[in-house]
This record gives C-alpha cells, sequence and structure tokens, in this order.
C-alpha cells in the first residue's frame, strides 16, 4: 500500500512542481502493479521507506521497526480513505442525478437538492447499523440501496405521463377540462415545501393550460408519522375525494381543494399558520374539529359531515391510501416530496414559478 500511497501524494505535489515527477512515474509503474494483484518490480518501496527512516535509523535505531510498521498502517489508511471518499462522491452523483438528492436515506441533509421533504429509501443509516452491531446488515442494506439507484436509471429516462398517475377519483384545481394534459403532485399535508408548490402552482397559472390533481402521501419516518396529523388530513381528503367523485368535472374546486387552500396558505385567528398548527400545536381532537369547521364552511351539514367520518376511517379509504403509497414508492420511486410530474418530466422539489410558466 506505501506505494499507492506515495503515488497519490505525489500526483498532487507534481501538479506544482515538475522535480516530484521523475518519482511520480516510478509510482505509477509500482502502483499499477499493485493494483493488477502482481508484485513491484522495482525498488522504489524500499527506497522511499529507507528515505524516510534513514534520518531516525541515525538518531534512534530502535525506533526504525515500529515507525517501518506506522508507515504501512498510516499508507493502509491513506488509502483505504481514498476508495472510500470515492465511492461516497460516486454514490452521491448517482442519486443526484436519479432522485434529485444526494442522500436517499435523508434528502434534506443535501446541499445540492432542491426543497424537499425528506421521504428515506426505508433502510438504516449505515452507521446507525453498525453502531448497533450489525455489521452484515450495514453492508447488506448499502449494497442494496446502491442497486435500487441504479435499477431506477431506466425510469429516470422515460416520458412520464401525468395521467398514469392521477387516481380514479381524483379531483382538478378548478375543474377537469378535456383535451389539456395531467399534471400530477405528490404532496404531504404536513411538509411546508409541498405548502410552497402549492402557492407556487396557484401563482403559475397553471391550472389554466393543465389538469392539476395530487396524490396525498403522508410521509412516516422509524417512529411514525413525520407530521402530526398528516395521516389523519389525507383521510379526509382522501374521503372527501370519493364522496365528491362525481364533481370532480364541475369547474370549480372541490372540498379537499378548499381544505388544501387553507392548511397551505391560511392562517387562524392568532395568525398562525394552519399547517403549522396542525404540525405542532392541535389535538387529535381539535384537528378533526377544524376539519368539520371546513366542511361546514363548503356546506355540509351534520349528517354529510358524519358520512365523511365513516368514510374517512373505513377501509375503502385505508386501501386507496395504501395504494398510493405503493405508487410513489415503487412506480414514481421518489426518496423526497413534493415531487411533480408535469410535461413528460419528474420533478423532486418546489417547482419555480418561472419553471411552472414556461411549462405552460
Amino acid at each position: 500500500m506505501l506505494c499507492i500511497a506515495a503515488f497519490i501524494v505525489l500526483l498532487v505535489l507534481s501538479a506544482v512542481s515538475a522535480r516530484y515527477r521523475r518519482l511520480l512515474g516510478k509510482a505509477a509503474s509500482c502502483t499499477w502493479r499493485r493494483v493488477t494483484l502482481r508484485p513491484c518490480d522495482t525498488t522504489f518501496r524500499d527506497d522511499l521507506k529507507n528515505s524516510l527512516l534513514a534520518p531516525l535509523a541515525v538518531r534512534s535505531p530502535r525506533l526504525v521497526r515500529p515507525a517501518s510498521i506506522a508507515i504501512e498502517v498510516l499508507a493502509w489508511v491513506m488509502v483505504l480513505s481514498m476508495i472510500v471518499s470515492l465511492y461516497i462522491v460516486g454514490r452521491s452523483g448517482l442519486n443526484l442525478v436519479v432522485y434529485g438528492t444526494c442522500d436517499k436515506q435523508n434528502a434534506q441533509a443535501c446541499t445540492l437538492s432542491a426543497e424537499v421533504c425528506s421521504v428515506g429509501d426505508g433502510t438504516t443509516p449505515f452507521w446507525d447499523s453498525i453502531l448497533a452491531g450489525n455489521v452484515i446488515g450495514a453492508f447488506g442494506d448499502e449494497f442494496a440501496s446502491l442497486g435500487d439507484t441504479f435499477s431506477a436509471i431506466p425510469s429516470r429516462l422515460r416520458t412520464w405521463e401525468g395521467a398514469e398517475f392521477a387516481s380514479a377519483s381524483a379531483t382538478y384545481l378548478e375543474g377537469y377540462r378535456e383535451g389539456l394534459p395531467v399534471a400530477v403532485e405528490v404532496i404531504d399535508p404536513g411538509c411546508r415545501f409541498c405548502a410552497q408548490l402549492f402557492r407556487n402552482v396557484e401563482e403559475s397559472g397553471l391550472a389554466q393550460t393543465h389538469n392539476v390533481t395530487y396524490r396525498v402521501y403522508p410521509t412516516a419516518s422509524s417512529w411514525g408519522d413525520k407530521f402530526e396529523h398528516s395521516a389523519l388530513i389525507a383521510r379526509y381528503l382522501t374521503a372527501i375525494q370519493l364522496h365528491e367523485r362525481e364533481a370532480a368535472l364541475a369547474g370549480e374546486n372541490t372540498t379537499d381543494w378548499l381544505i388544501l387552500e387553507q392548511i397551505f396558505g391560511g392562517k387562524n385567528a392568532s395568525r398562525e399558520d394552519w399547517q403549522v398548527w396542525f404540525n405542532e400545536t392541535a389535538t387529535d381532537e381539535e384537528a378533526v374539529a377544524q376539519l368539520h369547521t371546513w366542511l361546514s364552511d363548503a356546506g355540509y351539514d351534520a349528517a354529510g359531515i358524519a358520512q365523511i367520518d365513516d368514510l374517512a376511517a373505513s377501509p375503502e379509504v385505508a386501501d386507496s391510501l395504501a395504494a398510493v403509497r405503493q405508487s410513489v414508492e415503487d412506480d414514481i420511486r421518489t426518496v423526497s416530496i413534493p415531487t411533480m410530474i408535469l410535461d413528460g418530466r419528474l420533478r423532486t422539489g418546489v417547482v419555480s414559478i418561472d419553471d411552472l410558466r414556461a411549462a405552460r
């Protein structure tokens, strides 16, 4: 490993000074033979070691052997560190191209990715597994995750059709109109970046040129739902979609869109964003009561609200949300929310107003 480590160091030094280039040639020859599993046929390794140890041999001969071992260990550490670094850089770059984030397990931790809430890839982080003593599982999950990334490459090169991912009970911003392409947002009611995308879509006027719909996907973590009440809101939104499916073509927003408008853009009497209130303040009872209030404002009477309550707790809604989860995780294969299917492309993170207008 010493000649490989020396080659790395000399490669850097040769870029700034020609005096090291002769040694670089010897190091390269030795390194190539070592990489191809052949013994080094030059004395470069011994010459290098002797030049490093000669001053020590004069002053403290007894320390030559320990120092020789230390040099070998340092060389191994240096080479292994370089291999690991190259792997991490390569893996992160591949993830960035495929998923729009360099860290699949925590998309928000990648400073190069768009504004997103992380979905994760369902695996335990590498170092968490190592610290838990599951070394085999750590490497197994790592290589399985890398394999999933490679297998997702073809899907990123395809043409994405929004209509393929709109549910049978989908409702549309400002109503459905024949002949317009379909744009699909994958959103979590608790994600602040989903709120930003929602506002950008409205401000851009995308609904004038596209049939804009959404799939609601409450993100989860190892300890449960990532955002308090996202799953509750998702059940009610889905129940309203199923209940008002015949009204989806009526040319105006259905009740689920009115509720999304409040959650993503409204404030309560205390001037607190409704989304923040649901995430950080509301109890379960208060959250349900507020949803009831919005249903009442939309024209539902007590009997109608009771119907929505029953439907929200029904197997039909649970199956619908399970189908969305399967589609997001297995078909769309995103690790970031929001994700948007628009004009044949899969876009992760907040799409800017200018980009939305350009899609028109």
